[in-house]
């Protein structure tokens, strides 16, 4: 069960970074896709938190692949990583005390 979880959640992953390096590649809105991917790479990492660093790797990292294959040059969009590197630590911790907090209450 436990790899179907973690199979799942990458393949999610793979999914949610395809997709706002789409979004990036046709939108100017910034700060809507930084939230996103904050938010998404929580929410992931919450359910897996000791691939937290994997997945915020294959959330975040789409965005600057595509910005430097269109430009050629340094892309600007590393800090796509940054955003998905803080958004996946917050939800392992999050994820993490959840469970702590779920095993300590019924048991």
């Amino acid at each position: 069960m436990r790899n179907v979880v973690t199979a799942l959640v990458v393949g999610l992953a793979c999914l949610a970074g395809l997709w706002l390096a789409s979004v990036d590649a046709r939108t100017d809105d910034t700060g809507i896709e930084a939230g996103l991917l904050f938010l998404i790479a929580a929410a992931l990492a919450a359910v897996r938190p000791r691939a937290a660093i994997v997945l915020a790797f294959i959330v975040g990292a789409p965005i600057p692949i595509s910005e430097a294959l269109r430009s050629g040059t340094f892309p600007v969009g590393i800090v796509a990583l940054g955003f998905s590197v803080a958004g996946a630590l917050v939800g392992a911790y999050l994820g993490i005390v959840l469970r702590r907090s779920a095993s300590s209450t019924s048991a």
